[in-house]
């Protein structure tokens, strides 16, 4: 059977449909940019055991939040806001989503927000190579106190977020998760130069993998934007 061939308006290593990841907990994080304009990231923790789902989002509201609060806030304008973490165990597609309670925290820059379009990039460093591996979790929100000029962030952001990413990783740890990637199931397909791909994960049930991530570093010391955050 010949095996399909990407276009660059198709992916044909893409299979369509919900799909599991065992023994891999989804966390999302939610950021408020505005009253009506809200921002999220997602990471993603492997565990041996599977957790108390509800009990572990709340304990990452507590934790990333307060990572949040003491790296970032006084970089962040007063209309940014750390709103919720959810969580879900991914074994099964069907599962719930839990949120983690706490206190939303507001940033306390003086400053005024920068475009809401901006964003600072933490890179997930992974333990493996290939193409597509790592992830990269964009956070925006800031006043212009985080800006140095010419498309760099100023010194205090460049140290925040360095020390944001090593929290993060330490919060996922201390609820007995280790920090990861989740990864969908793809067909065997060639790329658009011809390229062969070999299949990832399984089809049959639709069953993703993970690979582990090492750190979540700071790497593109540089303003990105997410366009879609800039739309009314």
């Amino acid at each position: 059977m010949s095996i399909a061939q990407s276009t660059r308006k198709h992916d044909a290593g893409r299979i369509p449909g919900a799909w599991a990841c065992p023994s891999v907990l989804e966390v999302r994080v939610q950021i408020a940019l505005s009253p009506t304009k809200p921002m999220f990231f997602a990471v993603h923790g492997a565990y041996a055991t599977a957790p108390n789902v509800g009990t572990v989002a709340s304990a990452l509201f507590t934790s990333i939040s307060s990572a949040w609060s003491t790296n970032l806030a006084s970089l962040m304008a007063t209309t940014t806001i750390f709103q919720n973490v959810f969580c879900r165990d991914m074994a099964n597609p069907n599962n719930p989503v839990f949120t983690g309670t706490g206190t939303a925290i507001p940033g306390t820059s003086a400053s005024i927000a920068m475009p809401p379009g901006a964003a600072l990039v933490l890179t997930e460093q992974i333990q493996g190579r290939g193409r597509g591996m790592k992830g990269r979790i964009y956070l925006g929100g800031f006043a212009t106190n985080a800006d140095a000029g010419g498309g760099i962030p100023s010194a205090a952001a460049v140290t925040g977020m360095g020390a944001f990413g090593t929290a993060l990783l330490n919060a996922l740890s201390a609820q007995g998760l280790t920090a990861c990637v989740a990864q969908a199931p793809r067909a065997a397909y060639l790329g658009v130069t011809g390229t062969s791909h070999a299949a990832r994960g399984s089809i049959n049930p639709s069953t993703g993998t993970h690979v582990q991530v090492s750190t979540y570093s700071f790497v593109d010391q540089r303003w990105n934007s997410q366009r879609r955050r800039a739309q009314p």
